[in-house]
């Protein structure tokens, strides 16, 4: 087992794997469980990450530090991730997996390592106090500043409660939340490679609500039909222009409805295996996912959700 620390990535650049923090709680061993097959299926390196969330402490000349671990916490660390590493070389034996402690707190310890990740992997709730620190709060803040597309699992009673209400034998789903916002096509562009890599159906939602202070009696049917086709169409001739010769042959239904978007997105998505959202890149959500309705989206979902977003260009601050 590779062990390292942060000092150590970011003095070698890091790989372009995939990073996912484990912190011991049934919520990271399932994002752990979520990242090695989307790892395998890509055929790149997992670093499997734990924070220990080392407090700061102050010396003379106003030098800042963290205080080192305990021999005791180095050792727990250890044995947390050489577990992590078991439990996936049971399944993936050909893997190529590196682990790293960091003494930052999670959410900059994966915003540190997803800056050289090809995608970052968070468990959506963990067991709340000192056994778990990937928490809900942790997940929200990498959705919303990572540089890198994150994935956000849910825990494991919510994935079975999916995929029980699934049944068996249907093909697999990736939903994509739509709207009129320039990340859309980079959402869109994602959500064709998982559906293509995967051999899923891809399902794209676009929702639209009636302005609060507009006068309804506007929105006859006839002006309903003409936006929902209008959004049809726009949708249709946007996948002509991402299409590749990888994903021309990914089966895709456009579903266009007049619903509040969160709620839209996560009806779509209920018996899905995946949903996929766009954000701005400079945190937060725009179009589609704004604030609370992001929130409600990576709260709620039973089935995992990515986050994706352009990525920065050289320069960029």
């Amino acid at each position: 087992m590779d062990t390292t620390n942060e000092e150590d990535v970011r003095a070698h650049g890091g790989t372009e794997g995939i990073v996912v923090g484990v912190d011991g709680s049934p919520g990271s061993r399932a994002a752990l469980d979520w990242a090695a097959r989307a790892a395998a299926d890509r055929g790149l390196e997992l670093l499997v990450l734990h924070a220990l969330s080392m407090p700061v402490i102050s010396a003379p000349l106003g030098f800042t530090g963290r205080m080192p671990p305990t021999p005791e916490l180095a050792d727990w660390a250890e044995r947390l991730l050489r577990e992590a590493v078991d439990h996936v070389a049971r399944t993936r034996p050909w893997l190529e997996l590196r682990t790293e402690v960091s003494k930052l707190d999670p959410a900059h310890a994966l915003l540190a390592a997803s800056r050289s990740a090809e995608m970052a992997v968070v468990g959506s709730r963990g067991l709340g106090g000192t056994a778990s620190v990937f928490l809900g709060s942790v997940s929200l803040r990498v959705s919303a500043h990572a540089t890198c597309p994150v994935a956000v699992v849910p825990a494991p009673d919510d994935a079975a409660a999916g995929e029980r209400s699934r049944g068996h034998g249907n093909r697999e789903r990736v939903v994509v939340g739509m709207d009129d916002s320039s990340c859309a096509e980079v959402a869109l562009r994602f959500a064709l490679d998982e559906a293509a890599r995967t051999g899923a159906e891809l399902v794209v939602v676009r929702a639209w609500e009636a302005p609060a202070l507009a006068d309804l009696s506007e929105f006859t049917p006839t002006a309903r039909d003409c936006l929902f086709t209008r959004a049809d169409r726009h949708i249709h001739a946007l996948l002509d222009e991402v299409r590749t010769e990888r994903t021309e042959r990914v089966p895709v239904r456009v579903e266009v409805v007049q619903d509040q978007a969160a709620h839209a997105l996560l009806a779509k998505g209920e018996n899905a295996d995946l949903i996929v959202v766009g954000s701005r890149g400079r945190g937060g959500f725009s179009g589609l996912l704004l604030g609370s309705v992001s929130q409600s989206v990576l709260h709620h979902a039973r089935v995992p959700v990515v986050v994706v977003r352009p990525r920065p260009q050289e320069g960029d601050a």
